[in-house]
């Protein structure tokens, strides 16, 4: 097959230029499948040009103005997307960064449709709902191709022939780099990706497609490590803690969606451990304390299935609590935490001022305490629904605020 790739790349070129809707798709079905069954350890593309044409052909389809050739297209696109394809040196990351674009491109044109039709008012009917449906098969393929070059990125990044083309001139701009394909692939997610996902949601919600989203985000933070802390900022202050408990809520309480939970799990995780390492308003944390948190985190974020007031509730409880239910709270307060300094108030603040001074005396009836960053965030929690809030003023004096008092002392020290 390997000496025959060629053949098969020129006449998915030649078919393309033909008029037939189904010699194109017949093409492009063909050419997913070799992609797709060709063992790893067998190179398919020996020459770095080939699998340039492959990029520029594979292009010209996600951008059909037919449907279904699109998403033969993307469907190709995203078999295409493996190391193993990508190996002839050097890496064709211009070609690679063109064909991504095209398709998300193709993906946002697709996505506008059943929104405008919802925008002017119109109900939906049986035609509006196939178009979302179509809408979302299309964005399903987009992600699995566009998480696919975010592997490609991580797996290159041991790789040091990848690194960059070395036939550039020292003196040329520096486009064709897996450094510059790493930051677009960050650009392309945060201007592209995130908005026709939100865009999406606002219809529909899709446990696989969102595992595959957020595992794309979690994967950009390995992928340019030097802007994780700034991505995960920004993620923090569009709600994203929030939109990820209420997808562990809807879908994972059971054993069922196991890949969506892990996906949610580990998005959060690196995110939190994120912000974390770089706090807005509160002191760095010692690299014990990180450690610490890292631990907790890890143990308790996959127990964690409940929405804002079921966690709340949970927070609050007095009853005796130990071992991974007090490591479930503590993730829980350092969730709330998280959002709120970062604007995501998604609870009144008077219920969880309530439900951080419950918590807080559990701890003390207990004789526990509770991990330094814990602590940190239960104390920054009760000062800023107080100061958000006035007539949590008369709350504190109903409380047992003052019992309170001697715990924070020595908990402090």
């Amino acid at each position: 097959m390997v000496g025959r790739i060629e053949a098969v790349v020129r006449s998915l070129q030649g078919s393309l230029k033909m008029t037939s809707t189904e010699l194109h798709k017949q093409g492009l079905l063909l050419f997913a499948e070799i992609l797709t069954r060709q063992p790893e350890e067998i190179r398919l593309f020996t020459s770095s040009a080939m699998c340039g044409d492959a990029a520029r052909a594979l292009q010209e389809a996600v951008s059909s103005p037919v449907l279904e050739v699109a998403a033969e297209a993307v469907k190709a696109t995203s078999a295409f997307l493996r190391k193993d394809h990508q190996s002839a040196p050097p890496v064709q990351y211009t070609a690679l960064r063109a064909l991504l674009e095209a398709m998300l491109s193709r993906c946002t044109e697709l996505s506008q449709t059943p929104l405008n039709m919802r925008a002017l008012g119109h109900p939906y009917s049986k035609e509006s709902e196939k178009a979302i449906l179509r809408m979302g098969k299309f964005l399903l393929s987009t992600l699995e191709g566009f998480r696919n070059a975010c592997r490609l990125a991580v797996e290159f990044q041991g790789e040091p022939l990848a690194q960059e083309n070395p036939f550039t001139a020292p003196s040329a701009e520096k486009e064709d780099t897996l450094e510059a394909f790493s930051e677009f692939l960050l650009s392309a997610c945060d201007s592209l990706c995130i908005p026709m996902v939100m865009r999406y949601l606002e219809q529909a919600t899709h446990p696989g497609l969102m595992e595959i989203f957020l595992s794309i985000l979690h994967s950009l933070f390995v992928i340019v490590p030097h802007m994780k802390e700034k991505f995960s900022k920004k993620l923090a202050a569009s709600s994203f803690i929030r939109l990820t408990l209420e997808l562990k809520a809807r879908f994972c309480s059971g054993p069922s969606h196991s890949a969506l939970n892990q996906a949610c799990s580990s998005f959060l995780y690196y995110m939190c451990l994120n912000l974390l390492s770089a706090p807005e308003k509160t002191g760095l944390p010692s690299s014990e304390e990180l450690s610490a948190v890292s631990e907790l985190l890890q143990q308790g974020l996959p127990q964690i299935s409940s929405r804002g007031p079921e966690s709340l509730a949970f927070l609050s409880d007095c009853q005796y609590v130990e071992g991974a239910a007090r490591q479930r709270q503590y993730c829980i307060l350092l969730l709330f935490y998280l959002a709120y300094i970062h604007e995501d108030r998604f609870v009144l603040e008077s219920e969880l001022f309530v439900a951080v001074q419950r918590f807080l005396l559990s701890l003390q009836d207990q004789g526990e305490r509770p991990p330094p960053m814990v602590f940190r965030a239960s104390i920054y929690l009760l000062a800023i629904c107080q100061d958000k809030d006035s007539a949590l003023d008369e709350v504190g004096t109903r409380m047992p605020g003052a019992l309170l008092l001697p715990y924070l002392i020595t908990s402090m020290y």
